[in-house]
């Protein structure tokens, strides 16, 4: 070593004795980097003049900032300030971590984890740091602003993380949590470093709680409400406030299983859902729910949104026929419910203005009961003497809590001398189906009925079609009343109306019905799924042509790119139920293999008729792939050793991952994590049972730390699934 050599050592160890009395830095980084960075960026300044190495380097990495901004500190600034997020950002990696204790901010101690810049080609020697210009990673003040720390110039690392890269470059930036570090990076060590000088350093973008109320649902005596809640500053589940009319009416705890959550939030673990039904009075109420914080804000309040409802209110339901129901008589059916009741209520008839019933409604209607889960029996179905002629039928619906009675529906009826029922006048793929019954008291002969469609006529078919179930309900009616009948129509609106003719004796010609009829136009349909399956996403739903029965295309978009092409042909009775001459032949289930992350999946119905538009059946958002999830359940003494159960799964495949144990930081078992947990599979749809473990491991007596770590198998990292501390005997 030259003397001019040994003379600069001797002045870098005294400098850094300076530093470390003027500058309340890590120990270590205090005395060598900081000096060290000095002596490189202005030697002459540094070493000529007096003053300690902060003002040597109040250039600020080359931008003009006051020497009290903090651009000008020892220290780099939060990931969450440069790129939103507190997270490394792409191509980093975590080079070390340290703690405080009592920083306020956490309900324990504080982490701060250094995420470094790679070395690219460049090799470090033994100092394992390389300097940025290896990765070209620039130095400056983050996001060019003196009023952040700097960004890419400090070059140290702790070294906990990430021991296997033996070169790192400078310090991009910091990411800051109350959650240990190990259980963030699998890589991390549990060996700690403090710095005190950081326990107040903070941001406004590490705080904060994030969520979603996803749903409300109205349910018998109240809503149903659904959807998920994390604080950043704790992996801990938190309190969620269900409000109705903005009044307080429960608190719930956020820690259903959400395998989607934990895989957006590293770190952060899956449970973090909420589902809960709460009481609430009847009529129009809007519901919130909002988070409460646990971090440096606990006690605050985050709403994460608000839906409006009908809680129950008026009576309500459904007018379906008024006819005639022979000489002088007319039948009245439908359906009526209350909001405030699971009961049956009553229900008025008027005939001409005045009362002529009162009955209640509590006929089985499975229909009604399917349609909107209130009980099976809310039907009416009544025959009335009303005299001949024609009668205007008016029906209310009576409310029995909150709310107004409800008027059904008013109609004009001719009592003659026909009986019948127009069952369908529904429009069918480039047709009309016109079906019901009709029979004249006069005659035991058929009638006939006469169809016109925009004012011509259409068809002339007799009702003589078997009909058992009229021929048992109506005396005298005979075995054949029935007609069913499709008439080809071109794409529009179509105004049809259907006549009961009369032939037989008095009476007149009666005018069953008369409305307007809208056939073809675009593809109609619904995506009822988007399901996260290991290394894919499964698309499923239906998507019917009003101008076809034949099954169409539909296009599956992943991000923007088509990445799917298919028939929608899946059987599906429910759509032929609903769509009436469509058929069975229009669902769609289809997987499509994705990388892992997150995705936009677009599903379109495409168009092969009158329509103008392939329309957009919607697009969902789901995440898929990355680290695998899971926790330590229990650790538990046992004869000779502790027992450790839990789970782990890979979203990359179903098949179980292995699970490393370490115990007071020696590895001590490998396991299959196989072990079936109906549990996780309802929560992991797709994925299976077969992801618990349950392992014994011998230990000597005394206290033990128990770490467990989920090895990656496909995209990601291997994650820690946490550290207990237990005693074995």
């Amino acid at each position: 070593m030259t003397a001019t050599q040994v003379r600069s050592a001797r002045l870098a160890r005294a400098l850094s004795d300076v530093v470390a009395r003027r500058f309340d830095r890590r120990g270590f980084f205090a005395r060598s980097a900081m000096a060290g960075t000095a002596m490189a960026v202005a030697p002459a300044t540094f070493a000529l003049r007096p003053g300690s190495a902060y003002a040597a380097i109040c250039s600020c990495s080359g931008q003009a900032c006051d020497c009290g901004s903090m651009c000008c500190g020892g220290y780099t600034e939060f990931c969450c300030t440069i790129t939103g997020r507190n997270t490394c950002p792409p191509g980093t990696l975590l080079g070390g971590w340290w703690k405080v204790d009592g920083s306020g901010f956490c309900n324990g101690p504080r982490y701060y984890m250094d995420c470094n810049a790679p070395c690219g080609p460049c090799g470090c020697g033994g100092s394992g740091i390389c300097s940025g210009s290896c990765s070209g990673t620039g130095c400056g003040c983050a996001n060019g602003d003196c009023n952040n720390r700097k960004a890419g110039c400090v070059q140290f690392r702790y070294g906990q993380c990430n021991q296997n890269v033996p070169c790192l470059g400078p310090i991009l930036c910091r990411v800051v949590t109350c959650i240990p570090p190990w259980e963030i990076d699998a890589t991390c060590s549990t060996t700690a470093r403090i710095d005190e000088g950081t326990r107040y350093h903070d941001r406004p973008c590490l705080h904060g709680v994030v969520g979603s109320l996803e749903s409300v649902t109205v349910v018998p005596g109240g809503v149903r409400v659904s959807g998920w809640a994390l604080d950043a500053d704790t992996s801990d589940p938190i309190d969620v406030e269900v409000l109705v009319g903005g009044s307080v009416v429960a608190t719930v705890y956020a820690s259903g299983l959400r395998g989607d959550i934990a895989q957006a939030f590293p770190g952060h673990g899956p449970r973090h859902g909420f589902d809960a039904t709460v009481a609430a009075s009847g009529g129009r109420r809007e519901v919130c729910v909002r988070a409460v914080h646990r971090g440096p804000d606990a006690g605050s309040r985050t709403t994460l949104g608000c839906r409006t409802v009908v809680l129950s209110g008026s009576a309500e339901g459904n007018l379906e026929v008024v006819g005639p129901a022979g000489p002088g008589k007319v039948r009245v059916a439908g359906w009526a419910h209350d909001p405030d009741t699971t009961g049956p209520v009553d229900v008025h008839v008027y005939v001409d203005g005045v009362g002529r019933a009162n009955v209640r409604a509590d006929r089985p209607r499975p229909d009604v009961a399917a349609a909107l889960g209130i009980g099976p029996n809310h039907g009416f179905d009544l025959v009335l003497d009303v005299g001949g002629g024609t009668h205007e039928v008016c029906v209310h619906a009576i409310n029995v809590g909150a709310g107004d009675n409800r008027l059904l529906g008013c109609r004009q009826v001719d009592a003659g001398n026909h009986l019948g029922v127009l069952e369908s006048l529904r429009a069918q793929p480039g047709a009309i189906r016109v079906a019901g019954w009709v029979l004249d008291v006069d005659t035991t002969a058929p009638v006939d009925v006469h169809v016109y469609v925009d004012g011509r006529g259409a068809a002339n078919v007799p009702a003589d079609r078997p009909r058992p179930d009229v021929a048992a309900a109506v005396p005298g009616a005979g075995p054949a009343t029935g007609f069913d009948l499709t008439l080809p129509v071109a794409a529009g609106d179509h105004r049809v109306a259907v006549f009961a003719i009369n032939e037989a004796g008095g009476g007149s010609t009666t005018l069953m019905a008369e409305r307007t009829v809208v056939v073809g136009g675009d593809p109609i349909g619904v995506v009822e799924a988007v399901q996260a399956r290991p290394g894919a996403l499964r698309v499923t739903g239906w998507a019917v042509d009003p101008d076809t029965p034949a099954a169409i295309d539909v296009h599956v978009y992943v991000d923007g790119v088509g990445r799917a092409n298919v028939v929608a042909d899946v059987p599906r009775p429910d759509v032929a139920r609903a769509v009436p001459g469509a058929g069975e032949g229009h669902g769609f289930d289809v997987t499509v293999p994705v990388p892992a992350g997150a995705h936009q999946v677009c599903v379109y119905a495409i168009n092969v008729g009158t329509g103008r538009t392939s329309p957009l059946l919607g697009c969902r958002s789901v995440v898929t792939g990355g680290s695998p999830v899971g926790r330590i359940d229990d650790v538990r003494q046992v004869p000779g050793g502790l027992r450790v159960t839990g789970w782990a799964l890979d979203p990359d495949t179903a098949d179980p991952v292995d699970v490393h144990l370490y115990v007071d930081g020696v590895g001590r078992a490998n396991v299959v994590a196989s072990v079936a947990r109906p549990d996780i599979a309802q929560a992991f749809r797709g994925w299976g049972e077969a992801h618990g473990f349950d392992v014994t491991i011998p230990l000597a007596p005394g206290g033990h730390e128990v770490c467990a770590f989920a090895i990656n198998a496909g995209a990601g990292a291997t994650t820690s699934l946490g550290c207990r501390q237990a005693t074995s005997a």
